[in-house]
């Protein structure tokens, strides 16, 4: 927007001082159309400065959004090797897993159970992905909840563990398509197909 400001202005002052038509309103008014011009260069700079402080922020913003998703994914990777680890594995070994989800319970990825309060989630997502983010946060949270409870038997919860599961990876997988499309490796339209993929497994 600014540095279409800043380029209609470059255009005005190139009519005022090269249209001929003008040539007697230059002459009479010499000073006043010199500071006229002075005026507009004045604000062709300001505008061409604000439009560079705005792709500058846009750029630190985005690089801002990729550290974040970075950091969530190995809070994924993290509650992925405590559900195989914690829970999961022992169950396969004849352990009481309902014990062990009372003594430790179930938790979301502490960093991605709170993405869509971070501005940047909300101003550089795009919709498909932040729409696969909401799907992914509601069912792990739905999953999280289930596995929990204490009257449900063992073999419920495994089930119900090993879904957490899918959710988690696809979540990670989401992630790294958002990095991938802010760092300009793929486009718009290419992660949404990718994403469309991704969720149409799970359903």
């Amino acid at each position: 927007m600014y540095i279409i400001i800043a380029c209609l202005l470059v255009t005005l002052s190139l009519i005022l001082i090269n249209v001929p038509a003008l040539n007697p309103f230059r002459e009479r008014h010499k000073r006043t159309f010199e500071f006229f011009i002075s005026l507009i260069s004045t604000f062709t700079g300001f505008f061409v400065a604000l439009s560079l402080n705005t792709i500058l922020l846009e750029v630190n913003q985005k690089k801002n959004l990729v550290k974040l998703l970075s950091a969530t994914n190995l809070s994924i990777e993290s509650s992925e090797m405590r559900t195989k680890g914690m829970y999961l594995n022992p169950a396969q070994k004849g352990a009481d897993l309902g014990k062990i989800l009372h003594d430790a319970p179930v938790e979301m990825p502490k960093l991605y159970s709170n993405m869509q309060n971070n501005s940047l989630v909300s101003d550089y997502f795009s919709s498909n992905a932040f729409q696969a983010y909401i799907l992914c946060s509601d069912n792990m949270q739905t999953f999280v909840k289930h596995s929990n409870v204490t009257d449900v038997p063992d073999e419920k919860k495994i089930e119900i563990l090993n879904k957490y599961l899918k959710y988690l990876d696809l979540a990670k997988q989401i992630n790294n398509l958002e990095i991938s499309k802010l760092n300009g490796n793929i486009s718009q339209s290419a992660e949404d197909e990718q994403i469309q993929k991704l969720t149409k497994q799970l359903q």
